[in-house]
């Protein structure tokens, strides 16, 4: 690869999707694991730490393109990390669909709502609304998971929003250090 010094939009995004599709499958695979986790602490953590590697992977990856092909400033790495998450997102969210429409059968949908019915949640509820009626939430909740689609369009939005937040960490670890290959 060619080290240029100019920040080509163009080509940024070429490597971003590319950087993209293997952290949405880290993503993926982060999200796999804390389905399947059930009571099993090992694979609950085993998705947590995958999270925190699709943050690292895409810090490295910006790394990389800086060392290897252009310099990057911060407002370009986040260009970049914006770039990444989003097509992360994508891929994350093909994945979650097709979770939800083949393998779920309800089961996630079932395990909100009984974590709501609790006592627990009933009061946290019940302060967070200002009113002792919490049915009329757990309703409106229960109709906003009846799909495939409704679920994976409400993980993508919080993904969304992560990606957001996990933008800027992202550019830190891809800008800082020393640069590979310049001199």
């Amino acid at each position: 690869m060619r080290k240029t010094k100019k920040f080509d939009k163009e080509q940024a995004r070429a490597y971003a999707m590319q950087y993209g599709l293997v952290v949405g499958v880290v993503c993926l695979a982060s999200f796999l694991c804390t389905m399947y986790a059930g009571n099993s602490l090992l694979m609950a953590q085993t998705g947590n730490l995958l999270g925190l590697f699709a943050v690292m992977t895409a810090g490295t990856q910006i790394r990389m393109y800086r060392a290897q092909v252009a310099r990057l400033n911060f407002r370009q790495a986040w260009y970049m990390a914006i770039f990444i998450y989003l097509f992360a997102i994508i891929v994350t969210a093909l994945g979650q669909y097709l979770y939800f429409a083949l393998l779920d059968n309800g089961t996630l949908r079932e395990q909100i709502l009984t974590m709501l019915e609790t006592p627990e949640y009933q009061k946290l509820l019940a302060q967070l609304t200002g009113t002792t009626d919490t049915d009329e939430i757990l309703r409106s909740t229960a109709d906003l998971m009846q799909s495939p689609t409704q679920m994976t369009v409400q993980l993508m939005w919080m993904n969304v929003l992560l990606a957001l937040l996990l933008s800027v960490p992202t550019v830190l670890i891809g800008i800082t250090g020393e640069r590979k290959g310049s001199s």
